[in-house]
């Protein structure tokens, strides 16, 4: 696991001393012997990772070196690591918008559609660029006959993403009717395709692989189409995942 920590931050003594650790209890001396780290760098290598949080001693004669609980330090160090990546990720994807925006370009980061045949564009990608998993909420404007051209196209991406091993859950107003290839698609595949009824206002979104979100303007008076988004941001998406999981249990 050196390299592994190494990745996560760590020089190469504490990755080290951090991987015969989580082995079990040490003293100084048998850490050093264990690692072959110089005996004078090793008290500080141990206050390094002791400061951290990684390791703690015992109050013993000699005193023993131990991880207290090797998934508690792994889970850290695993979200760590995430939220960093996360960061440069977010950073990488507002250098990339900055630089197309100055060349008149469009960004594969942050979308924009004010017309139906934007719209339609755009909705395809929650369906084809999802890898694992498309979670999508339908609010009590939605309505299901207008349209229908771009909606059963949009089905038909549907099912292919679920055939190829997207699970796709979708919350639907409760007097919604599915769509015969959606109702099918439940009924063939409910480990893959599942829907639940819960009547909200809350905006008409798909979050996609926990990273893509897609937003879509309805004017709820006449059912206009009023624009349509599509970004990636993993922490707006964390927030919008948490939000659509509190629906998700308090619908049937």
């Amino acid at each position: 696991m050196i390299e592994e920590f190494k990745s996560l931050g760590f020089e190469n003594y504490e990755a080290k001393a951090l991987e015969v650790l989580l082995k079990g209890r040490l003293s100084v001396k048998e850490l050093s012997k264990k690692t072959n780290i110089p005996f004078g760098k090793i008290y500080s290598i141990i206050k390094k990772l002791k400061e951290r949080g990684f390791v703690s001693e015992t109050n013993s004669r000699p005193k023993l070196v131990y991880v207290e609980n090797a998934s508690e330090i792994i889970d850290r160090l695993i979200k760590n690591k995430q939220e960093k990546d996360r960061q440069l990720n977010d950073r990488l994807r507002e250098i990339a918008n900055e630089v197309d925006k100055g060349h008149s370009k469009e960004s594969k980061f942050f979308e924009v559609g004010i017309t139906q045949e934007e719209n339609k564009k755009i909705q395809l990608r929650s369906f084809s660029e999802s890898k694992k998993e498309i979670l999508q909420i339908i609010n009590i404007h939605h309505k299901p006959k207008s349209n229908r051209k771009n909606k059963i196209m949009w089905e038909k991406e549907i099912e292919k993403a679920v055939l190829r091993g997207i699970l796709f859950k979708s919350i639907y107003p409760r007097d919604a009717v599915l769509p015969p290839i959606l109702e099918k698609l439940n009924k063939k595949h409910p480990e893959k395709f599942q829907v639940k009824r819960f009547d909200t206002d809350f905006i008409r979104c798909d979050i996609i692989d926990e990273e893509k979100i897609l937003l879509k303007i309805v004017n709820e008076d006449f059912g206009r189409f009023g624009g349509i988004l599509f970004f990636e941001n993993e922490k707006f998406a964390k927030n919008l995942r948490e939000i659509f999981n509190d629906i998700w249990e308090e619908s049937v």
